[in-house]
């Protein structure tokens, strides 16, 4: 009789581990698109049970001759809360706070992405970093990664009056470190 009780008890205790884990990818499922009016967003979350230290701050330099000169931090957050932003290369600095910093995620890692420069009925250029997934445990970690910058031609009439390709990609090579620091 209290076999059956523990088998009976294990049988149910599996049952509800399993309707538990089905439910959490459905919320996990769930959460990972969201859309608004002017373009849609994909999020892809980790579902894995382990957790590692991420970093909130980013120092990148660029590689090689032609990019020498080429400067990006990127911090997630802020004292202020808003993530921020700033490109330096030999044509001066920029810098980017909160909304005007769009960030992706993706398999590939978290895609972060700015607007260098608008000039209308000729072009827009943005700059995307690639950050990868980073396990700092404990100290600030070397890596390297690459950023792509994208001129897209544009005229007043749209796309269909640019001849040949509309978009350019530039990549360029950095190497940096990640760290976290609380604000």
């Amino acid at each position: 009789m209290r076999y059956l009780k523990s088998e009976k008890l294990e049988r149910t205790s599996g049952i509800l581990l399993a309707v538990l884990f089905i439910v959490s990818l459905t919320v996990v499922s769930a959460g990972a698109v969201s859309s608004d009016s002017s373009s849609q967003q994909t999020e892809i979350k980790s579902i894995s049970p382990y957790q590692y230290e991420e970093p909130n701050l980013f120092f990148l330099q660029g590689v090689g001759p032609k990019y020498k000169d080429v400067q990006i931090s990127y911090s997630t957050s802020s004292i202020t809360g808003k993530p921020l932003f700033t490109y330096k290369d030999s044509k001066g600095a920029r810098s980017f706070m909160g909304d005007e910093i769009r960030t992706q995620n993706t398999e590939t890692g978290t895609l972060v992405t700015v607007t260098l420069e608008t000039v209308t009925d000729l072009r827009i250029v943005t700059l995307t970093l690639l950050v990868p997934a980073i396990n700092l445990d404990g100290s600030a970690k070397e890596f390297k990664t690459i950023a792509i910058r994208t001129t897209n031609k544009t005229t007043i009439g749209g796309g269909r009056f640019v001849k040949g390709a509309i978009q350019f990609y530039e990549v360029i090579d950095l190497k940096g470190t990640a760290n976290s620091v609380i604000f």
